[in-house]
């Protein structure tokens, strides 16, 4: 999960810069990517004029920052996150929540890349920042609890993974209800963890409620949809049921290719799960 941050209210000289922004969040949000960069490109363009350490340039960099990773440019979105928590620190303090959100983007980058070791003292650096602002019932603590638990699966470290994702999905279904998309990344987490302790049925089960989750809220072709298919394809062939997985795997193959495009990495490693299964008949 990661943090966008909303525009701040601004003079009418900088209106441009903000309808940018306004624009880019909502495309971000129906998960039209590359719109969404152009709107926020423009953004940071916009933002020449504005002092060096100003929070709109640091808010426009992490929105940014925040699309290219969904694109698949990581190596773009990386220093755009470095800048963003560089001009909290020193423009807000080191207990702003701001800060919290630019290191777990920051986190999300390095974690994509295989670089756990760099992701996962700012992943706690970022839950303690969410706690101290926010508490327990917040938004932001759920996308901390939930990012650090995926960390900890991806590192076969489930028992520290499992009552994090476990107060990750609570808080999220507190504080935003139990069909928002924020829970379904909650319950992704745990299907993994499921399956890879080997309660496969339970997985499965917890999968499907995300994938029927992010159809409701987001639509049934929006990149999250594919990434609850692909875990739940992964899910079905371990359970031996190859034909599901098939379906399942071909889904998220579809919707990847169409709103990421052939080169990003989802796109390209959906594609090779399936191949490596359609050879396995």
């Amino acid at each position: 999960m990661l943090w966008l941050l909303a525009p701040l209210t601004v003079a009418a000289g900088e209106a441009q810069w903000q309808r940018h922004i306004e624009d880019g969040l909502a495309a971000h949000q129906s998960g039209d990517y590359p719109a969404a960069a152009m709107a926020l490109e423009a953004a940071l363009a916009e933002t020449r004029d504005f002092a060096a350490n100003d929070r709109r340039v640091a808010d426009t960099a992490n929105n940014l920052g925040a699309v290219y990773r969904a694109l698949g440019r990581y190596a773009e979105a990386e220093p755009l996150y470095r800048q963003a928590l560089a001009i909290y620190e020193k423009a807000l303090g080191a207990d702003h929540p701001s800060l919290a959100a630019a290191l777990n983007n920051l986190a999300v980058v390095y974690e994509l890349q295989g670089r756990y070791a760099e992701a996962e003292p700012l992943y706690q650096r970022s839950l303690a920042a969410a706690e101290q602002a926010f508490g327990e019932s917040h938004p932001g603590t759920a996308a901390a609890l939930i990012n650090l638990a995926r960390l900890y699966v991806a590192q076969k470290r489930y028992a520290q993974a499992e009552p994090l994702a476990r107060r990750g999905l609570a808080s999220a279904e507190r504080t935003l209800g139990a069909d928002h998309p924020a829970v379904a990344a909650a319950l992704v987490v745990l299907a993994r963890l499921h399956a890879a302790q080997g309660r496969r049925a339970t997985g499965e089960r917890i999968a499907r409620r995300a994938l029927a989750i992010y159809e409701e809220a987001l639509g049934p072709e929006h990149p999250h949809c594919a990434l609850a298919l692909y875990v739940l394809a992964q899910i079905q062939r371990s359970r031996g049921r190859l034909e599901e997985a098939r379906l399942s795997y071909g889904r998220s193959l579809e919707i990847r290719s169409r709103a990421l495009g052939e080169a990003h990495p989802d796109t390209a490693a959906t594609r090779k799960e399936l191949e490596r299964l359609s050879g396995s008949r």
